[in-house]
């Protein structure tokens, strides 16, 4: 053997398993973060399944988010008689800490992408199709990051959400019927995002510098679907603008 095989040697066979190390490490990571993905969702499933409430109801915690958001009443709204979950009594969740805004915020997101899946399935429009991929790919990623800064910066805290659902129970609905109660709904869902995510830019809560990014993100984006999704109701349904949009949004705090 050549003078320093040997310590080659030995330091090839050592160089894996400081691979492995990290390989595990990672891993365990991977693990540990979908797994609370994973519990929020079941969560957040469980959530939406009990306890119904009728539409008029549901409706009008839409409108409270409207009325939060600055924006007015709606405007040929088709009252779609769908079942709903439980939602908050008021229609908004107030933002309290960075912490409180990750742990609502997923399963607001959960809720997003759960009814987009049935639209991709259930739409006959190719521009829903699109706009539902989006919605998918686009909060499924961030839903994995938030679950990530919570399971890696705040490991001891109860993740338990008090998020309650905001949309109807689209299951049923197909075509036309579909993509309009999904637009009307998705509208103050949205709303809802960048209201929360103005609020806790804007309230001086946030705790580390790389969430402030990620939550502009999620406000711009959300706002600019909100326009989209007014355009379609104007184009395919006769819808007013002035029922679904941001109306004076843009002037709340932050």
């Amino acid at each position: 053997m050549e003078p320093g095989s040997e310590d080659s040697a030995q330091g090839g066979a050592r160089r894996p398993w400081r691979n492995r190390q990290v390989v595990i490490a990672v891993a365990a990571t991977f693990v540990l973060t979908m797994g609370l993905v994973g519990a929020l969702a079941a969560t957040w499933s469980a959530g939406h399944r009990v306890g119904v409430a009728d539409s008029t109801d549901m409706a009008s915690r839409q409108q409270h988010v409207r009325e939060r958001s600055g924006d007015g009443g709606p405007s040929g709204s088709s009252g779609s008689g769908a079942s709903h979950g439980p939602a908050h009594s008021d229609g908004m969740h107030e933002v309290s800490s960075e912490f409180d805004f990750l742990v609502e915020m997923i399963p607001h997101h959960l809720e997003a992408i759960e009814t987009a899946e049935l639209l991709l399935e259930h739409s006959d429009r190719p521009e829903m199709h699109d706009f539902a991929r989006e919605i998918i790919v686009t909060q499924s990623a961030e839903v994995e990051q938030m679950a990530a800064w919570l399971a890696e910066r705040y490991p001891d805290r109860d993740t338990t959400s008090t998020y309650e659902p905001m949309m109807r129970d689209l299951t049923d609905l197909r075509g036309e019927e579909l993509d309009q109660a999904f637009l009307e709904d998705m509208i103050p869902h949205h709303m809802m995002a960048v209201m929360m995510s103005q609020e806790l830019l804007g309230s001086g809560l946030v705790e580390h510098d790389d969430v402030v990014p990620f939550v502009e993100n999620i406000r711009d984006v959300q706002r600019a679907e909100i326009h989209l999704m007014r355009d379609w109701l104007v184009e395919w349904f006769g819808q007013t603008p002035g029922g679904h949009g941001m109306g004076r949004m843009h002037g709340r705090r932050g």
